[in-house]
């Protein structure tokens, strides 16, 4: 695959995707959004990506949110209803795809590259990392991004963000809620790496229908979500990739999953 904004490779079940525009610190263009969501689904499809990871390309950011850069200009009320949607689509979809996506953090990840970031599955930060949601300086908002960060981190902490305008450190974002791991800045390839080998290497069909668990029970009723939990359960041990699984272990051997 070919793309103007990002770079794509996929590896032993580990598919990385790079936001490729570190001269305006991987700003979300809208050509970015429209491709990274053609690539995030081209993923989903290939049975030979298990895992995504999702980083930034040079050494100031991840993603420094959208680029305002005729941010205002976006014709009439309907069309920048349309343009302002892709955002949403991607985070709506990585909750939605069976394959994990990773987030591989360094530098700042600010406003919509903030709430990028969160709307992943897991994320690896390194030690220099900065989160914040600085839109309020300016007189928007971050309102899209809302929805992955307030879940991530709970009203209160969430809202000190959006109001304040704050740029936090990645240990404090951890202690919120918003990252999986902190780790040097010298390990951040490495770490997210073994991380997205382990995940690459477990059945496809648990991986997904972890995801789909993880997705669908978020708000749900306690009761309901047990009793939607009881099903996938029975979903789980009747697979193919189950039973290879048990009978692997028995045999004291590698498994070979099918993904089914």
């Amino acid at each position: 695959m070919t793309w103007e904004t990002l770079l794509t490779s996929v590896d032993a079940g580990v598919a990385r995707i790079v936001l490729n525009r570190p001269e305006a610190r991987n700003a979300l263009s809208q050509t970015l959004v429209r491709e990274l969501a053609e690539a995030l689904a081209a993923f989903e499809a290939d049975p030979g990506a298990r895992v995504i990871v999702l980083s930034g390309a040079g050494d100031r950011a991840f993603c420094a949110g959208a680029d305002l850069k005729g941010v205002g200009d976006r014709g009439t009320t309907l069309a920048a209803r349309e343009s302002f949607g892709g955002l949403p689509r991607i985070l709506e979809a990585i909750a939605r795809m069976r394959t994990p996506v990773i987030a591989q953090v360094h530098g700042y990840a600010l406003a919509g590259g903030c709430g990028l970031a969160v709307g992943c599955d897991l994320v690896i930060a390194s030690e220099d990392a900065v989160f914040g949601l600085p839109e309020i300086r300016i007189g928007v908002l971050p309102l899209i991004v809302m929805a992955p960060i307030f879940r991530a981190a709970g009203r209160k902490r969430a809202m000190h963000l959006v109001l304040s305008g704050a740029q936090i450190p990645a240990r404090e974002a951890f202690e919120m809620g918003l990252v999986t791991k902190v780790v040097p800045r010298a390990d951040l390839e490495r770490e997210t790496s073994a991380l997205a080998a382990t995940i690459a290497a477990f059945s496809p069909t648990a991986v997904g229908i972890a995801k789909e668990a993880a997705a669908t029970i978020d708000g749900m009723d306690y009761g309901a979500a047990l009793r939607y939990l009881r099903e996938l359960t029975t979903l789980v041990f009747l697979s193919d990739d189950a039973k290879e699984g048990i009978a692997a272990f028995f045999e004291k051997r590698a498994p070979e999953w099918k993904g089914r």
